[in-house]
Order: structure tokens, then C-alpha cells, then sequence
């Protein structure tokens, strides 16, 4: 490999059409910033088309408790806590996951530093919030609710409870993703293939036990 290609940038456009050369470059050249900010903005992107979707005032103040006085107050106060939450909640899942990643890594003889693993994890993570701007497009334009996306198997499927919250994280971005991370671990961070897809596909599953146990337990109580 030539100088020029061993410090040859990530390209964001390129984790669609070329991730395995993406990983190899973050391998040798880490980038964070630029991918960070461009991750923020995308998922602040996607928080505010969601407000957007028609039913969205409807489904947040469907539990009532709120007087017509405070309600445009209260409608707002929402709209920016959702924005706000989407926006950098995915920055802090990139900075959890790192981490756990990095704390496995130190079982293995891989030698790849923190920064590697934030770097990779934060241009996989915009590939997720490509398909949260999907969706929020998709809902502004045609509403539905806020919980069931689009690209899910949730959207094809009417369930509630549990079943609902299942069938919504078997959802298009989410299977990308994971098998993104099964390929970068493996390329950047060097972990053995079955390690990478182990570790990845352990991961997905954790999300998806978690989503169905909050579906599960909001139908229960009613919230």
C-alpha cells in the first residue's frame, strides 16, 4: 500500500458502497469529528421530521392530565425534548458501544485503540440515522405512529404490546448496521469473523430482548 492510500480519509458516502475499504482507512486513519457533527445533525434531522408526522401531538398528549391553557406549552416542551433526544442520543450509544467494544478487545491480542472503535462505530451509526431520516420523512408525509418505522416488519404487521415492539426491531438500517459491525470489528478492530459476527449479532439480539420487553411492559401498564 502507497503512503497516499495508508492515510487516505473514511468516506461517509463510501460505508454504503464500499465499507470494507471504509474500515480498512479508519484502521490506518481514524477519523471522529466531522463524522460526529454530520451523525448529530442527521439525527436532529430525523427527531424533527418526526414532530412533523400528523398523529405526533396526538400520540404524546393522549394520556390526558394536561388543561387547554398549558397545552401549547406542553406540546412544544415535547417537540424540543424529542428533537434534543434524537439528536444526541445516538452520539452517546456511539460512545457506550465503543467502550464496551474496547473493554472486549482487552481479552483479545487485537491492539486496536479507542479511537479506532469510536471512529468505526460513529460512521456505522450514520448509516443508522440515514434510516431514521427515512422514516421521519415517511411519517410527515403519511403519518402513523411514532413507534412502528417504516422499514420494520412492524409496519406490514398490526400488533401491539410486545409482538409490536418484536416485529418493529426487525427493521432494514438496524440488520445493515449489525452486519457493518460484524465487518468492521473484524477489519478494523481485527477480531477473528466469528468474534465480530458473534459479538454483533449477540448485540442485535440484546436490543431487540430489550425493545420487546419495553413493548411489553408499556401495554401492561398503559402508558
Amino acid at each position: 500500500m502507497s503512503e497516499k492510500e495508508s492515510v487516505a480519509k473514511p468516506s461517509i458516502p463510501g460505508m454504503i458502497w464500499s465499507p470494507g475499504e471504509q474500515f480498512e482507512k479508519i484502521r490506518t486513519n481514524p477519523k471522529i469529528w466531522i463524522p460526529l457533527i454530520v451523525l448529530t445533525v442527521m439525527s436532529l434531522l430525523a427527531g424533527w421530521l418526526m414532530t412533523l408526522s400528523p398523529g405526533f401531538e396526538e400520540q404524546m398528549t393522549a394520556g390526558g392530565g394536561v388543561n387547554e391553557e398549558d397545552m401549547s406549552g406542553f406540546i412544544t416542551f415535547i417537540k424540543f425534548t424529542t428533537v434534543l433526544s434524537a439528536g444526541f442520543g445516538p452520539a452517546f450509544g456511539v460512545l457506550f458501544s465503543s467502550f464496551i467494544y474496547w473493554l472486549i478487545t482487552k481479552a483479545t491480542s487485537s491492539e486496536v485503540t479507542f479511537k479506532q472503535l469510536f471512529s468505526m462505530s460513529t460512521f456505522i451509526t450514520i448509516i443508522g440515522a440515514l434510516g431514521l431520516i427515512l422514516n421521519g420523512i415517511l411519517l410527515a408525509i403519511f403519518g402513523g405512529s411514532i413507534e412502528t418505522l417504516y422499514t420494520s416488519v412492524g409496519s406490514l404487521v398490526d400488533a401491539e404490546g410486545g409482538l409490536g415492539a418484536f416485529l418493529n426491531s426487525i427493521e432494514i438500517f438496524g440488520i445493515w448496521t449489525t452486519i457493518l459491525f460484524a465487518i468492521g470489528l473484524h477489519i478494523t478492530a481485527g477480531w477473528s469473523k466469528i468474534l465480530a459476527w458473534t459479538i454483533s449479532i449477540v448485540f442485535f439480539l440484546i436490543g431487540i430482548g430489550f425493545t420487546t420487553l419495553s413493548g411489553a411492559l408499556s401495554s401492561m401498564t398503559g402508558m
